[in-house]
Formats: C-alpha cells, structure tokens, sequence
C-alpha cells in the first residue's frame, strides 16, 4: 500500500465516524487553539506597541547629568557649575557634527495676559522651544497653516511663534488668514514680548481635554499654549546658553546618522568634561532599548503561557491513542483480511500511523483557524473598548492584529508530533496482530 492510498483510507475512516473522530480532535484543537489564541494576543500586543512607537515618530535620545556608577553613596551629591548640563554645551555637540544630529528642548516663559481684537482679557502659556521640538510626526500632523519656529529663527533669534486655531479663534474670532499677524503678550513675571504668528497648530482630543476645551463655556477661559524659539527666551531672560542650565536635552539624529552613532558622539564628546568628575556623568536614555525590554518581557510571558496551554495537548494525545485501540479493536477482522490478501506488518503500521497523524493534523488546522478568529475577535473588543473608554488615547495606539506564523507552524508540527507518538504503539499492536486470530475475532 502506498502512501496516498493510506491517507486515504485514513480520511474514509473518519468520515465513517464523524462524531467519534471530532471528539478525538477535541483535546488537539482546544490545546492548539489556545496556544494560538495566547500567542496572537501576545504578538498582537507587541506590534501594537511598535506601530504606536513608530507612528509617534523621530524617536530622540535623552541626555542627562546623573550620579556615576562608582560613586560612594554615604556623602552627599556636591554640584559645581562645571557639572551641570549647560545648552552651550548641548549645541557645542550638534555643531561638531552638522548634518548628522539635532538638538530638542523646551521650557516656559511664563503666563500672560492677551487683550483680543474686541477688547477682551483672555490668558496663555508661553514655551520656548528650540528649532527641532516639532520635527516629530505627531507635532508636524497638528500643523494646518504655515510652518513651525524653526532653527533660523532659534540661531537668529526671531520673535516667532505658532499658536493653536483655539488661540485665533480667542484673539481673532477666526482662524483665517492670520499668519504674518503680530501679537502683542503682556507677560505676568517677564517683560512684555510681540510675536509674529508663523503657524496654526490644532490640539489633540488628549490635549483638549486637558485644557478643559469641550467642557468650558467661555472659550476666553481656556489658556492655550504659544510656543516660540527658545533663543529668543532667552534673550528675553537676559540669559546666555552658557548660562542656561538644562535638566535634560532631546537630541536626534538625521538620515545620516544612527541611534548607535548619536551615542558613540554624546560619549565621545562629554567624556574628557566629566573625567575627572567623581560625582557626576552625563546619562543616555534610550527609550527603544526601553521597547526591547518590553517586547522580552512579552515575549517570555506568552511563550509560558503556551507551554502551560499546550499541556491540553498531551490530553488530547492521550485520547487519540484511546480511540486508536478502540478502531483497532473493531477493525480486527479486517486488519485479518489484510495480512491474509499479503499486506506486511509495516503495511498495516504505517496505516494507522498515518492515520493517527491525519486526527491530530485536522484538529490542529481547526485549532489553529479557531485561534487566529479569537485573536481578531479579541482585537475588536479592545478596539470598542479604547475607543469608548479611552477615546483621547485612540489617535496615539495603532492597533494591530497578527498572529505569529512561528507559533502556527510549530503548533502544527507539534500536532503531528503527538499524532506519531500516541498513535505509534496501538499502530504497532494492529501491525503485530496474528492473521489467524484477527480472521477468528468475533
């Protein structure tokens, strides 16, 4: 008998028993439709993560002072001003490397008073932002009119600034035509500064709800956000940026340029300024490294999960070998007939092998069918529940559903595996049956 004849045997033999053989599947697609299940999720989760990360966009490194590594613990943190992270120092570090990496920081000014064109008091939020703050997708998506401050008008200290459409609509009364305009900011603790509108931005449903815009009646109470070139802050302060001091510092990194590179340039760079500093060194933050660990930690939980959910298999293993010595035990007489007509031990083997492996191989495409619908089915429902629980979050997570083609093949494989193994022994007793005495079986 050769091969495809035995498959098709195998496929007559479960079609006769329709309802025995899908409750021998049973255990094999309950285990494989878990594992599945646990794994779609687990990948899911993950490449949720990545595409939101992704789609946020010019991911920076974070730039810091902290304590070193050898430092004794037992004293005090003493800082002089040779320790401090200065924005000198910060543009020293871009400048040596032109066209390869950027620089972003941000602070505020300070709160001001704006009277609008029909004589009315309303506030806002003034920050200093350097020229590469909105470079990130997710800022340059809120752009719908002109153009943000950017690196000519930071180095030259231009009075720039882009405002919220919220802003016009308070100023103006509406968000036309308002780019090239001048406005005048009566600042509460600094001296009083004219900008000239560059830009229009439109805040996030996040953003909104933060300044309390859907919820307020007087659109004049709302104190919106401006944000013009840090330089010009400065200039505004009487600082310098060898007197600025800044807590941490973005910097970013061009075409040109790498995550990898940005950092052997931070190293190189701050490493003879802080040699013979016993407390303090400059710290790298690296958030994709922070992805990483996530996508380990992910990994290693959905990965024993499974092993757990596939212990269901071994059930499953069990009651094929179950029903196998049941089919052999009705199917005596004919297994009689056979090796009376001239079929060989390993004929009638092989077989049942075969068939034992079609059970198990069947039931684990359906688990595996099974396991992919309940994967995307618990997609939706996340999605319902972001978008009807969290709907100021919905715009920053990229859901995404897809199961792991690793876990797919390997479960499948493992079907097959359980299959050979608990269908081996019952195969190898029809194999090793006495013609005689299955021709007399009753």
């Amino acid at each position: 008998m050769n091969f495809l004849e035995s498959i098709k045997m195998a496929f007559s033999s479960l079609a006769i028993n329709k309802l025995r053989s899908f409750l021998t599947m049973l255990g094999i697609i309950i285990g494989i439709s878990a594992v599945i299940t646990i794994t779609t999720i687990g990948n899911s989760i993950s490449k949720t993560l990545n595409n939101t990360f992704d789609q946020l966009g010019d991911i920076k490194l974070t730039i810091y002072p902290g304590i070193r590594d050898d430092y004794d613990y037992s004293t005090s943190y003493p800082e002089g001003e040779d320790d401090k992270l200065t924005l000198e120092r910060v543009q020293e570090l871009v400048e040596q490397h032109p066209g390869e990496l950027t620089y972003s920081c941000n602070a505020p000014f300070g709160g001001a008073d704006i009277v609008n064109l029909e004589g009315e008091t309303f506030q806002a939020m003034l920050f200093g932002v350097s020229g590469d703050y909105f470079d990130s997708a997710q800022l340059k998506k809120q752009i719908v009119q002109g153009r943000a401050p950017n690196n000519a008008d930071n180095y030259g200290k231009k009075h720039t600034c882009i405002v919220s459409d919220y802003f016009c609509e308070q100023y103006f009364g509406t968000s036309d035509n308002v780019i090239g305009k001048t406005v005048k900011f009566q600042m509460v603790k600094q001296a009083n500064i004219s900008l000239t509108i560059v830009g229009v931005m439109e805040y996030t449903d996040l953003e909104k709800n933060d300044l309390k815009i859907n919820t307020t009646k007087n659109k004049l109470d709302v104190k919106t956000w401006v944000f013009f070139p840090y330089n010009t802050m400065l200039e505004a302060q009487g600082l310098s940026p060898r007197e600025t001091v800044l807590s941490s510092a973005q910097i970013g990194w061009t075409g040109d340029c790498d995550s990898e590179t940005a950092k052997s340039y931070i190293q190189k760079y701050f490493e003879p300024i802080y040699r013979n500093d016993d407390t303090w060194q400059i710290d790298i933050y690296d958030p994709k490294e922070e992805m990483g660990m996530i996508n380990t930690v992910l990994n290693v939980i959905t990965v024993a999960i499974s092993v757990i959910a596939a212990i269901s298999l071994i059930v499953g293993g069990v009651g094929v070998m179950n029903i196998m010595l049941v089919s052999i035990l009705e199917r005596t007489r004919e297994i009689g007939v056979r090796k009376a007509l001239g079929a060989l031990n390993g004929d009638i083997r092989s077989q049942f092998v075969i068939e034992a492996i079609i059970i198990c191989l069947t039931g684990g495409t359906i688990g595996v069918v099974i396991g992919i619908v309940n994967g995307m089915m618990l997609s939706q429902v996340a999605s319902v529940l972001l978008n009807n629980m969290a709907a100021e979050y919905a715009e920053y997570i990229s859901l995404s559903v897809e199961p792991s083609i690793p876990a797919i093949i390997i479960s499948l494989a493992f079907s097959m595996l359980t299959g050979l193994i608990f269908g081996y022994y019952p195969a190898k007793r029809a194999g090793n049956m006495n013609p005689i005495d299955a021709l007399r079986y009753e």
